[in-house]
């Protein structure tokens, strides 16, 4: 009976090893991606309300270190990074805040373009996949950060990615507060070009801190 359930525990702890292939062919792909332009929806899901808060959205990025992302309609928020600080703006209150882009609270918008996804070396310094799954034939992957002051912004981050064309589908981030910010991504369009303009603000009017 003890050696029986002794190989019960073994066959479970195997079948709940995560599977790093696929995650790893993606991350072997983000070396040749230069610039990247998509659209996506957000879901925010907040421990006070049954339903999560939608909004749609727009995203740019261009190495090393540029990015812009637009949420909501007009839109609404602004963030922009030039590779050392990131400016947040929201638009109808003519409000923005400017920190550095390796800030951890900064992290939930600069974390895709920054050198932890672009390659696997960088990504197993920066995180520890702990599960994976394959759901309706996307990759799903559960990572945590090993960095203590970024687990303490950001606890739980977690990827989809199609293996048939190792495209990352879906972003969602676990915050402190038990909140969840889902990116589902739609209409990449991998190394367009970019104008220089799109990754400037114009805080004119704006009260910045």
């Amino acid at each position: 009976m003890l050696r029986a359930i002794l190989l019960l525990s073994t066959v479970t702890l195997a079948a709940a090893a995560p599977d790093p292939a696929p995650l790893e062919a993606f991350l072997r792909k983000q070396k040749d991606i230069t610039s990247l332009q998509s659209e996506f929806v957000q879901e925010r899901r907040l421990p006070s309300l049954k339903n999560p808060v939608t909004a749609k959205g727009n995203l740019w990025f261009k190495q090393p270190g540029l990015l812009r992302w637009e949420l909501g309609a007009g839109p609404e928020t602004l963030a922009v990074s030039d590779g050392t600080t990131l400016t947040i703006a929201e638009v109808a209150k003519n409000r923005a805040r400017r920190i550095s882009a390796d800030d951890q609270r900064a992290r939930q918008f600069t974390m895709l373009s920054g050198e932890a996804f672009h390659d696997l070396d960088a990504f197993r310094r920066t995180f520890e996949l702990r599960e994976s799954r394959v759901t309706n034939g996307i990759y799903q992957a559960t990572l945590r950060p090993l960095d203590r002051r970024l687990r303490s912004h950001v606890p739980w981050i977690f990827l989809d990615i199609d293996p048939a064309t190792d495209r990352l589908r879906a972003f969602e981030l676990e915050l402190e507060d038990g909140s969840r910010i889902r990116n589902i991504f739609t209409n990449t369009r991998i190394n367009p070009t970019i104008p220089a303009s799109r990754f400037q603000i114009d805080l004119s009017g704006y009260q910045v801190r």
